[in-house]
């Protein structure tokens, strides 16, 4: 007998349902962008049980005679193209003709489709790919496909689905992102009789993206529309200030279609670059209108990813056109060092001071600023701050090998400097008080007792089915924190309780950075781990900022309060809290000694 042989057609359409259809996400784009391709103008999508139990795609699309709707079940079977050279050149979301057969081959499968000028339609039922059932039927012009019960027949694929909430966030995402990809489509998403998204098909991109992408939060796009010979993009973008946590508030369209581009994310990272915060990411929809014969969208049977000719030039492209819209001014000339005018140094210790250690020269490594994103804390003139620094708890007794310091000033609203017998110390102020309030917070968790602040106006959060979800997800724990979120209606949740430690805005600014935390950037952790990162995130949130001045006795407070942590030397996060210029050092920059 021969080991090689021919596999069985059905064998054949479950291996090519494999790579089409990996959830039930990937049914709904599909379906959706056969609708899109039939010229609907109206999408209503359906969903029980996150699509395990039914996918309903209804259009009002062109529709297909009985011989073409026999057709589409076929494998291979397109009316996207008809040569190799369609290839290069083809502007249809589908275009292989394998998803509605690999579809079928996995589901109890129905299409009703009728021509806008029949008198009848036509009903085609297939049950895991079975020879399909055709009868006529009386149906309204366009088509209706519904796919019950998927992956009924590779029990293997429905094992490895994960939770309807989770399947339930990947379906949405992608019906989100076809909305906006086509604004000019009106789009109602339903899952168990719940409201998902609707659009009203308008044509206005920038409504439903700020629909999808502001979600209630009055966000200044700035709008992009440039072209070249190469091409054209267009879009919008938020400035820096709004950017988030993870990357799904990107969404990359070329030539009409939605797709991954890391070519292109990476050069609009870049031109964010000098504005965003470590770990951050800029929100945007960008559309790329590119020669079609630039593109490979063949690269994958999803058809997600793409690869694109001419690289260089279009990464250029990308990256000149955001940074033109982020610095619309005149590029900013910078002297070279030797020339630039020396001023004197002021002695007043709570003056920022007009000198600066030129970079080129510092004999230390410098510090990044790496704070979120969040709300200056207003302070009055004259406020004084030590209140806010006054110890709560009794912490451990001083670190045995602390310098003994003394205060001189503050330079640049963010480093304190101090003396000591071996050299010159600066502190990091938010770093310093951040790491302060990292232990306090540590011990009152542990004592459970947590003082919290009850709003008296409570504040209230639109948020995604994705968002809901991570809520209810990590309520507890965030419960445990003072974050005391309650579900307000649909789409709802309404802030109720926060830290005692935390002003309104920065308790705000958090509650929306760990509503948007993409569930899946740190994978699966202990309870304990989770704790101790929300731990870091409260503290790095209610710290000092970088633009507060001291006065000489909140930072004397500040440097005895960071004395008495387990850990003065670094934040929560790892950065150092103070970088020491020993004398021996300083001697040896001004030349006072050869080594």
């Amino acid at each position: 007998m021969n080991k090689i042989r021919i596999l069985p057609d059905q064998v054949i359409k479950q291996i090519a349902a494999g790579e089409v259809v990996q959830r039930p996400s990937s049914v709904v784009k599909e379906l959706v962008e056969n609708a899109l391709d039939a010229g609907a103008q109206r999408i209503e999508i359906q969903v029980e049980k996150a699509g395990s139990d039914l996918i309903s795609v209804r259009d009002d699309g062109c529709g297909m005679t009985a011989d073409d709707a026999i057709l589409a079940l076929r494998r291979h079977a397109t009316s996207k193209i008809a040569t190799a050279d369609d290839l290069i050149s083809v502007s249809s979301l589908g275009f292989r003709g394998e998803a509605l057969p690999s579809i079928a081959a996995v589901s109890e499968f129905q299409l009703i489709t009728a021509k806008r000028e029949a008198l009848s339609g036509v009903r085609i039922r297939s049950q895991g790919g079975s020879s399909p059932e055709i009868s006529k039927c009386q149906a309204v012009p366009g088509t209706w496909i519904s796919v019950h019960n998927l992956f009924f027949n590779t029990p293997a694929r429905l094992k490895f689905l994960k939770t309807e909430r989770t399947e339930l966030r990947h379906i949405t995402e992608v019906i989100t992102r076809l909305a906006v990809v086509r604004p000019d489509v009106s789009f109602r998403a339903l899952s168990q009789g719940r409201e998902l998204i609707t659009t009203s098909g308008a044509g206005e991109r920038k409504e439903v993206v700020e629909l999808i992408l502001g979600k209630g939060t009055t966000i200044p796009w700035i709008t992009i529309d440039t072209s070249t010979p190469l091409g054209r993009l267009s879009g919008y973008v938020a400035p820096a200030e709004f950017a988030r946590r993870s990357r799904n508030h990107q969404i990359i369209i070329i030539n009409g279609r939605w797709v991954k581009s890391p070519l292109l994310s990476s050069a609009i990272g870049a031109a964010f670059e000098p504005q965003l915060v470590r770990n951050c990411h800029p929100v945007f929809c960008l559309e790329l209108e590119i020669e079609p014969k630039l593109v490979d969208i063949n690269v994958h049977p999803a058809k997600l990813e793409v690869r694109l000719s001419q690289e260089r030039e279009v990464w250029q492209f990308a990256y000149q056109t955001i940074k033109a819209a982020l610095y619309p001014g005149p590029a900013i000339q910078v002297q070279h060092p030797s020339s630039m005018a020396t001023t004197n140094v002021t002695n007043n210790p709570l003056t920022t001071s007009s000198w600066k250690l030129r970079e080129n020269h510092s004999p230390y490594t410098a510090v990044t600023n790496t704070e979120p994103p969040i709300l200056p804390t207003k302070i009055s003139p004259g406020t004084q701050l030590s209140d806010s620094l006054q110890p709560q708890l009794k912490l451990p007794l001083s670190h045995p090998s602390w310098p003994q310091l003394s205060f001189i000033g503050q330079v640049l609203q963010t480093y304190l400097v101090a003396e000591s017998e071996d050299g010159v110390y600066l502190v990091d102020q938010h770093a310093a008080h951040e790491r302060i309030l990292y232990e306090q917070i540590g011990q009152t968790w542990e004592q459970n007792k947590v003082p919290l602040q009850h709003l008296l106006v409570p504040q209230t959060f639109t948020v995604t089915e994705a968002e809901l979800a991570l809520w209810k997800q990590k309520r507890d724990l965030w419960q445990e924190a003072g974050i005391v979120l309650e579900e307000f209606g649909i789409n709802t949740l309404v802030l109720r309780s926060v830290p005692q430690i935390m002003s309104l805005e920065a308790a705000v600014t958090l509650t929306q950075e760990l509503l948007e935390e993409d569930p899946n950037s740190q994978g699966q952790l202990a309870w304990e781990q989770e704790r101790q990162r929300l731990q870091a995130t409260l503290s790095c949130h209610a710290a000092l900022k970088s633009g507060q001045n001291l006065t000489i006795e909140d930072a004397d407070q500040l440097l005895n309060q960071l004395k008495q942590c387990k850990h003065p030397y670094n934040c929560p996060h790892g950065r150092p809290t103070m970088i020491c210029l020993t004398k021996r050092e300083l001697d040896r920059r001004f030349l006072r000694r050869l080594t």
